[in-house]
């Protein structure tokens, strides 16, 4: 009886450290780039389209190689995505991280000019 209590008391240890080890997966960190140009007066930032899951983190560098000046970039429902972006060297970056943290697809702005900038964010289940 005293092996059988002991062999439990051992495995039961082995289950407990087990179930420290597995910890659930962290969320994901999706990483973008983007690049607004200017093409016959037309702005755009390229791309402009992006998938992610809910839940991700995303990061999302935003270079300004327009020669027109300054342009920003939004997502429209998300906070803390508006960001303005200069096109001096050494000022024509700026990056915008958030958590998606609901599914849906979303409108990309540019509040400055809205008629420069069009684009979507899709967010999956």
């Amino acid at each position: 009886m005293k092996h059988i209590l002991a062999a439990s008391f051992v495995l039961a240890a082995a289950v407990a450290a087990h179930a420290v080890e597995t910890k659930a997966p962290a969320a994901a960190v999706r990483e973008f780039k983007s690049v607004n140009i200017e093409v016959k007066g037309n702005k755009i930032w390229s791309p402009s389209f992006f998938v992610v899951k809910k839940g991700d983190k995303v990061k999302i560098t935003l270079v300004n190689t327009a020669p027109s000046g300054v342009h920003a970039f939004a997502i429209e429902g998300i906070a803390g995505t508006e960001a303005s972006v200069d096109n001096k060297e050494g000022a024509n970056t700026k990056v915008v991280e958030f958590t998606a943290d609901k599914a849906g697809i979303f409108r990309i702005y540019c509040p400055m000019h809205a008629g420069h900038v069009g684009g979507q964010l899709l967010v999956l289940e």
